[in-house]
């Protein structure tokens, strides 16, 4: 047997030319896997609130409607609800979000939008049925005549789409009053073909359209990896089930009270529970505000004003709502309102009196 030499040429220990280098150990990261695999942890932006009146404030311990959030202003008719939205649609517009106002009740004025506050020459884009027929329910059947709660859905998740591609870069605000004012596509082919129909078609369409908008669409903007956050406010009326305990029930179904994390209700539960607001003077009288209960009825908001329920009385008014001892400020910084509803110039703040009367279940009033 030979003897491998040294480089001296010396004899030897044998050489292994296979003798391998340790390997070096792989390190894990949970992090680089979880990123990998789509499934990495993306924070939320910083909560911001879309501010309304300090009534509702001081009411509801809230500041008003989050950001990146669904919520839902509801009640009976003239509790207050459109008084929200648009206290919301004014703020939206001032802190340089972008209001989409969604009407498709008719019941948004500009005139009450103005006195509030809201600029008809700034940023802002409204939305009637007559948008939503032609530009959007067309797309798909151009025999179409009348809107619908698809309609509705398509249009919100269009303007999404035109801000992902960057041709309308801006927060989004869709501000819709009412919910449960359109029909569905099946409950208004079977009126136009005078065949029956079902109330659970509304609600079903509801659910099928506006789901994965409320639950993932609009929350998944509060990323702090999306450019943009995008909310959505809705205007619902109620309803009791008297047939199920007196349960609350909202009108075209049940989706937006599920899907919303931030619930308002304007009223009572049983009843309407509110009250005219009327300025008399010299025998004449002016109905102006509506006294009205407000409370949290959901809070899920991720923060520490999360679970927060509070319970208040506040007026809606034309300019918004206000605190029962505000009243005298109210008339004295409106004089000019209450004269021309008076017919009256010589009328001063001192002498209008205030009155409070009940409210017909079936009357309608501008406000709130």
């Amino acid at each position: 047997m030979s003897e491998k030499k040294n480089s001296d040429g010396a004899a030897g220990v044998p050489v292994n030319k296979k003798t391998r280098k340790p390997t070096t150990k792989k390190t894990f990261s949970l992090s680089d896997y979880k990123k990998n695999q789509g499934l990495e942890d993306i924070p939320n932006k910083p909560l911001r609130w879309i501010k309304c009146s300090s009534a509702l404030q001081k009411a509801t311990g809230l500041p008003g409607f989050p950001m990146g959030y669904s919520s839902l202003a509801r009640g009976f008719s003239n509790t207050g609800k459109s008084t929200a939205i648009c206290e919301a649609i004014v703020e939206s517009q001032k802190m340089g979000i972008l209001p989409i106002i969604i009407d498709t009740e008719n019941n948004i004025g500009k005139e009450r939008l103005t006195r509030m506050g809201f600029d008809w020459e700034g940023e802002f884009i409204f939305v009637d049925n007559n948008f939503l027929v032609e530009h959007i329910a067309r797309k798909y059947d151009k025999k179409r005549k009348e809107a619908s709660i698809e309609d509705m859905a398509n249009c919100i998740l269009h303007f999404l789409d035109e801000q992902e591609a960057g041709t309308l870069p801006r927060d989004l605000l869709f501000a819709i009053d009412s919910l449960g004012t359109l029909d569905c596509i099946r409950t208004i082919n079977a009126m136009e073909k005078n065949t029956s129909d079902n109330n659970m078609w509304n609600a079903g369409a509801f659910e099928k359209s506006f789901k994965y908008l409320l639950n993932n669409t609009i929350p998944s903007s509060r990323k702090a990896n999306k450019e943009y956050t995008n909310t959505i406010i809705g205007v619902q009326k109620i309803w009791i089930d008297n047939m199920g305990a007196g349960v609350v029930k909202h009108k075209g179904g049940e989706t937006f009270f599920y899907g919303s994390r931030l619930i308002y209700h304007f009223g009572g539960v049983a009843a309407h529970s509110t009250k005219k607001v009327v300025a008399t003077s010299k025998k004449r009288d002016v109905a102006y505000g509506i006294e009205t209960k407000v409370n949290v009825g959901k809070n899920q908001i991720d923060g520490p004003l999360g679970g927060i329920s509070f319970e208040g009385e506040i007026i809606s008014t034309p300019t918004g709502f206000i605190q029962k001892e505000d009243v005298d400020n109210y008339k004295k910084e409106n004089l000019l309102f209450f004269r021309n509803a008076l017919e009256d110039d010589s009328i001063d703040a001192d002498d209008l009196k205030t009155k409070y009367e009940s409210i017909d279940v079936d009357e309608t009033l501008e406000i709130g």
